[in-house]
């Protein structure tokens, strides 16, 4: 039976009535944490913290959570009494604005930029960064719950947002990260665990994107990040790092020691690491022929996600999730690697899980498919299929794991065919974006 909620005395700050109503809407509702959370696009951890009156939500996070309760307006207004009382807590004096001739020389900044690009495009860069700096002056820098929330969505957008897009922004904010983390105090363990997550989704991304030579470096960053930040985000760092691995054809033996230290950080623990780690390390077992070990790997797999909470499991949007469309998702590869009998069913079995079957993991299984036809002989077929699969994602989606998966289709050819008018004009469907392929 889950303990009972810690009481919020709801007199000790307007913040603890804000939050003490949040938790009066919800039990109203009849809805648990994880459900109001996945609603209003928020991590359930977070939402529990806004509760206790331990953390401030931003006005943007109340309104989502308004639309998901429907206080009548009540939470907003609590909201808006909470940030007009900020003042009352004791926090620190204001820093003096900027000398009036530096405030003249940033409006004359950013007029002189509407009237270049026009009013409804954007602001110079610099303009409004230097704009934020006056603003932050006088209210108060980000602080790290803040930081923490936009890795989180993060999160969610590198498997949605275009790439290109995402790693301009991504590193705009990690460097805004940078200088805040040297300005404002706080829990030095809980700054790094944020830089961990952001470095980390960059180094992620940059892979996505096809870009392997920075991401390499990111990824070395992300693991001296990690090894501040502790146990856990080494875990996951490792586990997805070895995985975009061997989509990169790094050496086996690099890859399969990611693996194992992520294994070894969370010894086993079931978590979405351990997950991410077992499905790595069958992959290259299965493309070194230790077919018995990578299907130990895949059954222990299978084990851990039936022991991962329900808000892991039920995490389909970020990428620190890990749904069963992941488990099935690896059975299906490695058995296909393998040229395992039961390739089909497995392949059917995980396509059959995603709610889209032409998103981009899903699209990969159908790829799966494509190159089991092509091992039986069927290469005209197989290659169909998977020239079908790749028209049907656009330019915009061929992303590095994609690509990958869709080059296996015809790797597995004997040269003497590599050079077929067929093979070659499917290749050159697999460039990704700014000339990677």
């Amino acid at each position: 039976m889950p303990r009972p909620a810690d009481p919020v005395d709801p007199a000790k700050s307007p913040w603890h009535l804000l939050g003490a109503a949040l938790r009066h809407w919800r039990e109203q509702r009849q809805a648990s944490l994880d459900d109001v959370a996945r609603q209003a696009h928020m991590d359930p951890s977070i939402l529990a913290r806004y509760e206790r009156g331990d953390r401030r939500p931003p006005a943007d996070a109340v309104q989502r959570l308004e639309r998901v309760l429907g206080s009548r307006g009540i939470l907003p207004a609590l909201h808006a009494n909470a940030v007009t009382n900020i003042g009352k807590e004791g926090s620190p004096e204001p820093t003096q604005p900027p000398h009036a001739d530096g405030m003249d020389h940033l409006r004359r900044q950013l007029l002189a930029g509407i009237a270049l690009t026009g009013a409804a495009a954007a602001l110079p860069m610099d303009g409004l960064a230097r704009l934020r700096d006056v603003v932050d002056a006088r209210v108060g820098t980000a602080s790290v719950a803040e930081w923490e929330e936009l890795a989180w969505e993060y999160a969610h957008q590198v498997v949605t947002r275009p790439l290109p897009d995402l790693i301009s922004d991504l590193s705009v904010d990690l460097l805004a990260l940078q200088q805040t983390m040297s300005t404002v105090p706080g829990d030095a363990l809980a700054w790094a665990r944020v830089n961990t997550r952001m470095t980390f989704l960059l180094a992620y991304a940059l892979g996505s994107a096809g870009q392997a030579r920075e991401s390499r470096h990111w990824w070395a960053s992300a693991r001296r990040s990690a090894a501040q930040a502790g146990d856990d985000m080494l875990a996951v760092v490792c586990a997805f790092e070895a995985v975009q691995g061997l989509y990169e054809d790094r050496p086996l033996p690099l890859v399969l020691a990611r693996a194992e230290e992520a294994l070894a950080a969370t010894q086993g623990r079931p978590c979405a690491a351990t997950a991410k780690a077992l499905g790595a390390r069958a992959n290259v077992r299965a493309l070194l022929g230790d077919l018995e070990g990578a299907e130990d790997d895949l059954d222990e797999q299978a084990r851990v996600f039936e022991q991962l909470p329900a808000q892991v499991t039920g995490d389909r949007l970020s990428v620190f999730g890990w749904p069963v469309t992941r488990t099935l998702h690896s059975r299906s590869l490695v058995y296909t690697l393998a040229g395992h009998l039961a390739a089909g069913r497995a392949q059917a079995e995980a396509l059959a899980a995603y709610p889209d079957p032409r998103d981009r993991q899903a699209a990969q299984v159908r790829l799966h498919m494509a190159m089991t036809a092509v091992r039986s002989g069927d290469v005209a077929d197989g290659l169909t299929h998977a020239r079908t699969v790749l028209a049907e994602l656009g330019p915009g989606n061929l992303t590095r794991y994609v690509v990958h998966t869709a080059a296996s289709v015809v790797n597995i050819l004997p040269p003497a065919r590599q050079a077929e008018p067929s093979v070659i004009e499917y290749r050159q469907m697999l460039a990704l974006p700014g000339g990677s392929s």
